[in-house]
């Protein structure tokens, strides 16, 4: 989890039935769900621009890619 020592405050518009689902997974608190929902999908595009970087180092030096490439048929991260 990412934590910041100061805060600001969204003010988003939700339609009625996303808003309405969010209350159902978390009765007590949206913010909580909403801000937790954000830091994943930060995390989750982290992940992937790295994942890009370093598929295109791989390819930029494919003499590297000797011993990687049974790891990236076993690993396969895209749509299958």
């Amino acid at each position: 989890m990412i934590y910041f020592m100061s805060k600001v405050n969204v003010q988003i518009r939700l339609p009625e039935e996303l808003n309405a689902q969010i209350a159902g997974f978390s009765p007590k608190s949206k913010s909580d769900f909403v801000r937790k929902a954000i830091e994943e999908k930060i995390q989750k595009e982290r992940f992937r621009l790295l994942e890009e970087k370093w598929i295109h180092a791989l390819s930029k030096h494919p003499e590297e890619t000797k011993e990687s490439e049974t790891w990236l048929k076993a690993e396969s991260w895209g749509p299958k």
